[in-house]
This record gives C-alpha cells, sequence and structure tokens, in this order.
C-alpha cells in the first residue's frame, strides 16, 4: 500500500487561532499534536459521536420531569423513595395520577399518597413549567439531564444513600462509566506541604485510572481535577449550583479549561438558574461522596467545609484517608480523621509517599 505525505503550511493568523485552542487544553499539546487532534475531531468525530454516549442528548420528555419534579414537593419524597418508585417498576406520571401505585406501605405510604393527592393544579403546571424550561436551557447548553433508569447515571450514586432523581451533568457521562474514584477535598487555603501531597496524589491515582472527584473549590479541589487532567486520568466536577453558574466565580478560566476538555464532566443535583448556598454546598459534598469508593481529606481545620465530605463519608460507610497533621489549627480536621477508626484511621505522608499513596487507593474496592 502505497501512502503519500501532505505537506501543508499554516498562515499566521491560522497559527494564531491553534494556539488558542491549544490553551484550552490540560495538558496543553505540541503544534503537531494540535493539528492531529483537530484533524481527528472533524474526520471521526461524527462517528465516534453516534458511537458513544453524546455528552449532550439524553434530556427526559418534559411531562416525565415535570412529574418528578412534582413529586419532590411532596414532604418526605427524597431520593430513597424515587430509588423504590424506579425498582418497583412504576413511571413519575403514572405515580401522579394514580397515586394507589405508590410501594409504600404503612404510615409512610398513607402519608406520601396522601401529599401526592393533595397537590394542586396550580403546583403541577408550575412543576410542568419548570421541566420545560430546565430541558429547553439543557438543550440549549448541550447538557444531558439524567434520571433514574438512564444509561448515563452513575451506578455508585444509585446505589448510595444519596440516589438523586435528577443529575444535571455537562461533559460525557461516560467519563465515570465504570471506572473507580476517589474524592480529593480540602480546604480552600491549603498550603505546602499538603498541596504538593495533594496534587502527587490526584496525578497517582490518575496513573492508576482512579476517577478523581472533587467540588471545584479553590484549593485543594482545583488541585485535584487539574492534576488528575495532567496524568492522563479524567475529573467529575460536583457543583453546589446550577451548570450555567461558575461558582466560585474567580474560577472561570479553569471551568472554560475544563468544560472544554472530554475527560472532565460537570455534574449538578440543582437546575439550571439556581444558585450557590451555605446549604448547597453542604449537599454538594454529600453527592462527591456518593460518587467515589473513598475520599481523601488533603488539609482542613475541624470546623472547615471539607469535614462534611469526612463526615458523610462515615455516614455512607466509606474509607477516609487525609495527610498526617502538622499540630496547627489548619490541621486539626486531619488528626480527627487521622483518629477515626470508623473510616479507617489512615493517615498518610504529606512527603510524596506515592507507593503509600497507591496502597491506600488498591484497598478501596474491597473496603466493607
Amino acid at each position: 500500500m502505497t501512502t503519500h505525505r501532505i505537506e501543508t503550511r499554516l498562515d499566521e493568523a491560522t497559527v494564531k487561532e491553534l494556539d488558542g485552542w491549544r490553551s484550552t487544553r490540560i495538558p496543553e499539546p505540541s503544534r503537531s499534536e494540535a493539528v492531529r487532534l483537530l484533524l481527528e475531531e472533524r474526520l471521526c468525530g461524527g462517528r465516534r459521536a453516534r458511537e458513544r454516549r453524546p455528552a449532550g442528548g439524553r434530556r427526559p420528555e418534559a411531562a416525565r420531569l415535570g412529574a418528578l419534579y412534582a413529586l419532590e414537593r411532596v414532604s418526605g419524597f427524597g431520593p430513597v423513595k424515587f430509588r423504590a418508585l424506579h425498582e418497583a417498576g412504576i413511571d413519575s406520571a403514572a405515580a401522579l395520577k394514580q397515586p394507589d401505585l405508590l410501594p409504600f406501605k404503612g404510615r409512610i405510604g398513607d402519608k406520601l399518597r396522601r401529599g401526592v393527592e393533595a397537590l394542586s393544579l396550580t403546583e403541577l403546571d408550575a412543576a410542568r413549567a419548570r421541566a420545560d424550561d430546565q430541558v429547553e436551557r439543557a438543550h440549549a447548553l448541550g447538557a444531558s439531564i439524567l434520571t433514574h433508569g438512564d444509561p448515563g447515571y452513575p451506578e455508585r450514586v444509585y446505589a448510595s444513600n444519596n440516589p438523586v432523581p435528577v443529575l444535571y451533568v455537562r461533559g460525557d457521562p461516560a467519563v465515570w462509566d465504570d471506572a473507580p474514584a476517589v474524592a480529593v477535598v480540602g480546604s480552600r487555603n491549603t498550603r505546602e506541604p499538603y498541596t504538593s501531597a495533594a496534587r502527587t496524589f490526584a496525578a497517582v491515582a490518575a496513573r492508576d485510572g482512579v476517577l478523581v472527584v472533587s467540588g471545584f473549590a479553590i484549593g485543594a479541589d482545583s488541585i485535584g481535577h487539574t492534576a488528575s487532567l495532567e496524568a492522563g486520568g479524567g475529573t467529575v466536577c460536583v457543583m453546589p449550583c446550577g451548570l450555567d453558574n461558575v461558582f466560585p466565580p474567580e474560577s472561570r478560566e479553569l471551568w472554560e479549561q475544563l468544560l472544554a476538555n472530554p475527560r472532565a464532566v460537570f455534574v449538578s443535583e440543582f437546575g439550571f438558574g439556581q444558585r450557590a448556598s451555605s446549604l448547597l454546598l453542604r449537599k454538594r459534598n454529600k453527592l462527591i461522596v456518593a460518587f467515589v469508593q473513598g475520599v481523601l481529606v488533603a488539609q482542613s481545620a475541624l470546623d472547615g467545609g471539607a469535614m462534611n465530605a469526612y463526615r458523610f463519608g462515615r455516614e455512607q460507610r466509606k474509607p477516609v484517608a487525609t495527610f498526617r497533621n502538622d499540630g496547627s489549627k489548619d490541621t486539626t480536621g486531619n488528626a480527627a480523621i487521622e483518629n477515626d477508626a470508623r473510616t479507617g484511621r489512615f493517615g498518610l505522608e504529606a512527603r510524596c509517599r506515592e507507593s503509600e499513596y497507591r496502597a491506600w487507593l488498591r484497598t478501596l474496592s474491597s473496603w466493607t
């Protein structure tokens, strides 16, 4: 077979545009690698898009989504109840029309049925209008809306004690398919040696095929996301707001870089247009833990926000590790985690002990 070498030269404007595209990638490719990637994207993109799960094409019918929103208004109808409804094979719209179909017994079942029956026409119309709005916004952003039963819905979240009925996604949900995952979280003011340790840990995880999940906050979270991508791995950014809002706003540049990276995906349990709040920040940590098999808290004071991830790890019976404390107030949370037998009493060295990090990661799949 004869092959022909194609000779081409790029004009100055094209080179400038190419360099702009390169700067959005993590890690940044060389010019020749960028040309190859773009050619692959243009020539093979259509075929690959059909073969892989589309990043922004999965959205439920507005009527079904509206029914889910309506049921969420019923007191006591939380994530676990929605999972039970799905496992009973009962569609949310059908349950809304026929409350007797609800698979819940006793006083709890009676209370939920009464709650569904009490939903007013105004509430039902508002739920449907909200669904129409969310589907429209998702379409405009190329985003997905995933519900129980969707092939893209993360299995580990579904099996957790926090199987939220609706997830909003920007990026390709295939990033988390069948991948072991670990959370890397910590203080916004993470300092040395904990910053370097978190970076090394995330890179080791990525090289071992472990997905890094975090909350996109400044400090340890952002270190985890970027270190994983730089090492060739994937990352999930769990947000405390709608995925049309950048939070924190000072991280817009990183937000745009990750949105452009096919190995990064943003996910939230909060609809488009929702602003962040202290309550949603805490709930975000619970979803982070639901995504993973283990949690690393890089650095935290005992009263730090990252300790919520540790508490949710304990609640969900997952191992939580930290780097050994240095006796300062900044690491009083580390000290508490090191001494908690319920989460494994895992204290790791903060001085680039890759073999130790790798050994802990290997224990995650066998933790009970």
